[in-house]
């Protein structure tokens, strides 16, 4: 009997979570409106479907870089509440430190590039801002057969420039958008989707550095 209750039990979360999975399908994360937050949006191109991006021709020249703080670009709506302030401020530090260990660390092309406080020759300044966040949807994320088909995926868009630390030129920019991964585990959180696309992200952005200085041949896949 008490074997048949647990059968029972299983049937209805699985029924329960199935109806989650068709009425809770990921909305997808599309390009973001012009927040305003770059010097410039003039030299940016369509890059593929999800990102927009200006590579510039002078990134080889800077090897030092100044990583500002991750801006929080959208003003969250008290009614719907989908994360609390302590999960965005989370979000924010994970980008800065993704970005940082990223560009700091040795890897296969060569060491890391040295992360300065102050402006100079030769150092460029790195600014990103978050323009949205989907959140992921934790009961269908540890679903398989939601897993797969992507519904409970959330994401991020966020854009981002370097300019130089003394002119302000742009020397390049990239606004991107996108969900988390089907096969990687985003954990058991609503910012866990996120995180995944935002890791990507700044692994693109110590590729492209890399591309630029000549110590690789292969740019970043996508640009």
């Amino acid at each position: 009997m008490e074997h048949e209750i647990d059968e029972l039990n299983k049937l209805r979360l699985i029924a329960a979570v199935s109806v989650l999975a068709i009425t809770s399908a990921c909305v997808p994360i599309r390009a973001p409106e012009q927040d305003g937050f770059l010097s410039t949006y003039e030299n940016l191109d369509v890059v593929g479907k999800d990102r927009l991006f200006y590579p510039g021709s002078r990134v080889g020249e800077y090897s030092k870089f100044i990583i500002d703080p991750t801006k929080l670009l959208f003003t969250p709506d008290p009614d719907e509440a989908r994360f609390t302030t302590e999960e965005l401020s989370d979000l924010l530090e994970y980008f800065d430190n993704a970005v940082l260990e990223q560009l700091s660390k040795e890897n296969h092309n060569g060491p890391g590039y040295e992360i300065v406080e102050e402006p100079g020759e030769g150092v460029a300044r790195i600014r990103i801002g978050i323009n949205d966040v989907e959140e992921s949807i934790v009961a269908l994320n540890i679903v398989i057969y939601t897993k797969i088909t992507g519904a409970g995926l959330g994401g991020a868009s966020a854009e981002g420039e370097m300019i130089d630390s003394l002119s302000g030129e742009q020397l390049a920019a990239a606004v991107r958008w996108g969900s988390g991964s089907r096969i990687l585990h985003a954990g058991l959180t609503h910012t866990g989707d996120a995180k995944i696309a935002i890791h990507h992200w700044a692994r693109d952005l110590r590729h492209w550095i890399d591309f630029a200085h000549g110590r690789t041949g292969t740019p970043p896949k996508g640009t």
